[in-house]
């Protein structure tokens, strides 16, 4: 049963309904002018922090990768500046606003394996929500940047059928031919969704996230859980992250900026309905809430 489920959650087609972003390409865009701005807000005493935010929190990814380069032949190089000038989670959050999406997204892969202890949640959200493309094109980067490849990395940080699961998704295995993006099939698409695991309930007596969990060992059954989730609703699976990031004690920023910068230029729009309709609350207001300064600041420009 467990390698027919597999080839099921890898083979099987996802729709989505129309993706809205919060972030969208500025128009006018001159990357040496807003390279000249970022530079004139950390040259000479004090830093103008709200001049950076600016500019790095309404620029899109392919954007802010011009301004960087800009910015790199004309004053140096913007992240040692910014390191110089910054500290704390804005400082974080302002270096990841520098790279573009793939090396962005290669970076918070390396992270989620390089720190103590795996981070399965973040690795299989990472991976799961890329096409084949990207994931092709991470892959190159991947060994340019480290000297090895992510399989590699995932190979050595990762166990068991998990393990398979993300090297068969990281290698770009996915039967893309079936995804569809039509808004006028989405209800229906919820409606089959919760019609199979309704019927597999009645037939089998436990639910079909049950099954999943208690079928599998951990890593592997949260993240089949993870894909059904994904699959059914994204911007559900989305807001629920989000809301991981915040609830309780403290709060995960590197995963809040993560989501943040992934998601806002895509289907942030959409996290956010999802988000005010489960919590009761907006996914602003909750940021918000969690965070202060300049951190909060950028944040907010991104998501609203």
């Amino acid at each position: 049963m467990g390698f027919l489920f597999i080839f099921f959650v890898l083979c099987f087609g996802t729709i989505f309904g129309q993706d809205v972003p919060t972030l969208v390409p500025a128009s006018p865009f001159d990357p040496n002018s807003d390279a000249a701005r970022l530079f004139d807000a950390m040259n000479g005493l004090g830093t103008d922090e709200n001049k950076i935010i600016s500019v790095l929190c309404y620029r899109t990814a392919s954007q802010r990768d011009a301004i960087t380069i800009a910015y790199n032949n004309q004053h140096g190089s913007l992240a040692k500046d910014l390191q110089s000038e910054l500290t704390g989670s804005f400082l974080t959050l302002s270096i990841m606003l520098t790279h573009g999406m793939i090396k962005f997204l290669s970076i918070e892969l390396h992270e989620t394996m390089a720190r103590p202890g795996t981070d399965e949640p973040s690795l299989t959200e990472v991976i799961m929500s890329r096409s084949n493309q990207e994931l092709d094109e991470i892959e190159t980067f991947f060994n340019n940047y480290y000297g090895h490849s992510l399989v590699s990395e995932i190979e050595a940080d990762t166990t068991g059928s998990y393990r398979q699961l993300l090297i068969q998704m990281a290698e770009g295995r996915r039967d893309e031919t079936m995804l569809v993006n039509m808004t006028a099939v989405q209800i229906d698409v919820v409606d089959l969704y919760e019609g199979v695991s309704i019927l597999y309930e009645a037939t089998y007596g436990t639910s079909l996230n049950t099954v999943v969990t208690t079928e599998f060992a951990k890593d592997m059954g949260n993240a089949l859980v993870s894909i059904l989730q994904y699959s059914a609703d994204k911007a559900l699976y989305f807001s629920s992250r989000f809301h991981t990031t915040i609830a309780g004690a403290g709060t995960a920023d590197r995963d809040l900026m993560r989501l943040t910068v992934s998601r806002c230029e895509t289907d942030l729009g959409n996290i956010k309905i999802a988000y005010q309709n489960i919590y009761g609350v907006s996914l602003s207001t909750a940021v918000s809430d969690d965070t202060s300064g300049s951190y909060r600041t950028a944040l907010l420009a991104l998501i609203d």
